[in-house]
């Protein structure tokens, strides 16, 4: 016959440095998790993509992918700033047709849904590290 542990559990006793230990681990676990979280939430404000508030002149870089694009404006001379916009249409998502007229173009940046629509017609920053 197996034998039934007494109520309350297995009998473990700890030292008051264990479990002083334990509880130092357990607090600095939630602070490395709120850390975290916070960085997340409040983190790096130069992330957030400006590409709606481009127009004909600016600079900007690239902080996202090809496929999902997230610009920052720069200053012209800026190392980083690749691009520069040379129309900005706010009256349409198709960028064959709003680029097709604007000469120099060598890309386009559509952007559709969430209560914006606009392309951005670009080309080459040739002012790219001029000081």
């Amino acid at each position: 016959m197996s034998q039934v542990p007494a109520p309350g559990g297995l009998n473990a006793s700890y030292t008051s440095a264990q479990i002083r230990r334990n509880r130092l681990t357990f607090l600095g676990l939630v602070l490395v998790l709120a850390s975290m979280v916070a960085f997340w939430a409040f983190g790096p404000y130069d992330t957030k993509d400006q590409s709606a508030t481009l127009k004909r002149g600016d600079c900007f870089q690239n902080i996202g992918t090809d496929k999902e694009a997230k610009t920052k404006k720069l200053d012209c001379t800026d190392p980083h700033a690749d691009y520069k916009v040379l129309k900005m249409d706010k009256d349409s998502v198709v960028d064959t047709f709003s680029c097709s007229d604007v000469p120099g173009t060598t890309g386009s940046l559509t952007q559709s849904g969430s209560g914006e629509w606009f392309v951005v017609c670009f080309k080459e920053n040739d002012d790219k590290g001029k000081k």
